[in-house]
């Protein structure tokens, strides 16, 4: 066996084993034939020293994607994680969303503006754009609702394009800020990027074989979510007391209600429509407290970093004493499901 035959052996080795034992010979002969050069010299050098191309590379992931994460007709097992996938992916964007929309209301409210709305604490301060740049750059994030509004409505290719403008000029302020030194350094703002990226990632999950997202609930879900952040942000801004939970707590802390309310009703419906949504809980749980155990250094060169530490570790041990009961229950169901299509 070649070194290039070797290599993309280890390459298969992102399919399914059930694909693999089908179907790998016939794909390692089809991929070595393509290689041939018709100069036997040129052959053996590529046989030995040859890899295989990008092309080939990507076209592997993406059956690997599809093949793991898949639609109906996919291995049940293999359909439950793509469920999942789809949907921690669709609640992360539907956050981001949600997000940035309040977040226009926002110098609003603190130049006076919305009087309804009780004053914020002395933290909260308006701070006017150094310049043009600086403000189109910074409008940058809102492209994260069209973004989730175009997933929604099945065109994955744009969200992802649309997205790719929300996290590239983050992405470049966090490194320009990071190593010019105007800002601390910290793990958050680096957390924050590669979740980002990881969700970015993720969309390739709604490929062509995948189910279509209900559009109705899922664009129903933007409206009832801004109408819910808008006290709560509120409630966070005017109470001292709740300014100590930044962006990893916060989401330790929906994370974690999520996960109860999940708990609360999933003996009620059918197992085969709440598994996914349990393994896409435990997805977001997993990812939120990786992100708040990686961040607890930055509370330590704070003046209250006694108490903020305190606090971090808090979120981390409610994540986990909801997510492991939780977590056990998907796995047991998870078993319970055939590996290969009914």
């Amino acid at each position: 066996m070649s070194r290039l035959e070797k290599r993309y052996r280890l390459l298969l080795r992102l399919l399914p084993a059930a694909y693999r034992q089908e179907w790998e010979d016939d794909m390692v002969t089809a991929f070595l034939d393509s290689m041939e050069t018709g100069d036997p010299d040129t052959t053996e050098y590529v046989a030995e020293h040859g890899r295989p191309g990008l092309s080939e590379i990507a076209s592997i992931l993406s059956l690997a994607v599809r093949l793991r994460l898949g639609g109906p007709d996919a291995p049940p097992r293999s359909f439950a994680w793509g469920q999942a996938v789809r949907l921690s992916v669709l609640m992360a964007m539907l956050t981001h969303a949600v997000t940035v929309t309040v977040s226009i209301a926002v110098p609003l409210w603190l130049s006076g503006k919305m009087a309804w709305l009780p004053a914020p604490t002395a933290e909260w301060v308006l701070a006017p754009p150094r310049n043009t740049w600086h403000t189109v750059w910074g409008l940058a994030g809102y492209a994260w609702l069209p973004a989730y509004l175009a997933l929604v409505l099945g065109h994955r290719r744009v969200a992802q394009a649309v997205a790719l403008l929300a996290v590239v000029p983050p992405a470049v302020t966090t490194v320009v800020q990071q190593f010019a030194g105007d800002v601390p350094p910290s793990v958050t703002p680096w957390a924050m990027r590669l979740v980002d990226v990881l969700l970015l990632l993720a969309m390739s999950a709604f490929h062509h074989g995948a189910p279509p997202v209900p559009r109705r609930p899922w664009l129903l879900a933007l409206p009832v979510g801004i109408l819910l952040a808008v006290p709560l942000f509120t409630l966070q801004a005017t109470t001292p007391a709740l300014s100590v939970l930044d962006w990893p707590g916060l989401s330790c802390a929906t994370v974690t209600a999520a996960m109860l309310v999940h708990l609360a009703v999933r003996g009620r419906g059918h197992p085969a429509r709440t598994l996914p949504w349990s393994l896409a809980l435990l997805l977001l749980a997993v990812t939120a407290f990786v992100v708040r155990t990686a961040t607890l250094p930055d509370h330590l060169g704070q003046v209250h970093r006694s108490t903020l530490t305190a606090i971090a570790s808090v979120e981390v041990l409610v994540v986990l004493a909801v997510g492991v009961p939780l977590a056990v229950l998907a796995l047991r169901a998870l078993r319970r499901l055939p590996t290969v299509p009914r």
